[in-house]
């Protein structure tokens, strides 16, 4: 999620362009980060000392952990936690947006620290961001309180990062009272809980799922790419259930519904979460009744 948060900061700042930015995500599994870019993002070593480090040796022959334990300025200790974030999706993003020289090592620092500012985030969200602490993650964008609700949000994310787009990111959640959907589709939860869950977006922004989930492409949001969405949330649903019945939760599901005109929905519990995947908006929405 970090990924493009920052990333579309990097953009803002016309340090990348978009494009640019969508040629270096998602990062190749196989890639690694340097030891030294962890160390400088993680200030265990100062930027001008690993720099000055790094034009001190031939990394064809020497390594740059082994030359900053004989430096001094790591232990065995640190290079092994050091170790332990090379396969990290941030610090991989990190490590390319500096092999393509977009920024170096005395920049990275600076400008995580602006984007925390500009961003408001804690320290603490900060840091799950940065491990890529899901639950933590899905917490700071839908602080819900029911612990029902937030299983079902981070059930949701989990299968939007497994199925649609691992860099799958959110916006602040909110509440409202009523509201105008777009293209829809949806399905009730029903038993123990009674939730209807929407999937909605103008135009074609719901093709962010429908091009990904089946394998179907769609230059436009058809009524079959809309039937591809509700099987889609039945999927998460499914799994939400699943979870659930681990906690003797019992709920059951009605057929997906959709369609081209979404309808109005007037409710004292609505949930909206504002989500981007693929370049595409859309925002799902949690209709909880008593």
């Amino acid at each position: 999620m970090l990924n493009r948060l920052f990333g579309n900061y990097l953009v803002d700042k016309n340090i990348l362009t978009a494009q640019q930015l969508d040629d270096l995500l998602p990062v190749a599994k196989d890639f690694n980060a340097e030891v030294e870019t962890i160390a400088v993002i993680t200030k265990v070593i100062m930027p001008s000392e690993a720099q000055e480090l790094l034009d001190s040796i031939d990394k064809s022959t020497t390594r740059f952990g082994d030359a900053a334990i004989e430096a001094g300025c790591i232990d065995d200790e640190k290079l092994e936690q050091i170790l332990t974030y090379q396969s990290n999706s941030f610090m991989k993003f990190i490590q390319l947006v500096l092999d393509n020289g977009y920024l170096t090592l005395e920049k990275i620092n600076p400008m995580l620290d602006s984007f925390q500012e500009d961003s408001e985030f804690t320290d603490e969200q900060m840091s799950a961001l940065v491990h890529d602490d899901l639950a933590q993650c899905v917490n700071i964008f839908v602080p819900l309180k029911s612990p029902q609700l937030k299983e079902l949000a981070l059930t949701m994310v989990q299968t939007l990062r497994r199925l649609i787009d691992s860099d799958v990111y959110l916006e602040k959640a909110y509440t409202a009272r009523s509201l105008q959907l777009d293209k829809y589709a949806c399905q009730s939860i029903i038993g123990d809980m009674h939730i209807k869950v929407y999937m909605s977006a103008p135009g074609d922004g719901l093709l962010a799922i429908a091009n990904h989930f089946t394998g179907d492409t769609y230059s436009t949001v058809t009524d079959d790419a809309l039937d591809n969405v509700g099987e889609f949330i039945n999927c998460i649903n499914g799994l939400f259930a699943t979870n659930l019945s681990y906690d003797d939760v019992s709920i059951d599901m009605n057929s997906p519904e959709f369609s081209q005109d979404g309808p109005y929905l007037s409710n004292e519990k609505l949930f909206v979460i504002p989500i981007h995947a693929h370049g595409y908006s859309f925002r799902a929405v949690f209709e909880v009744y008593e």
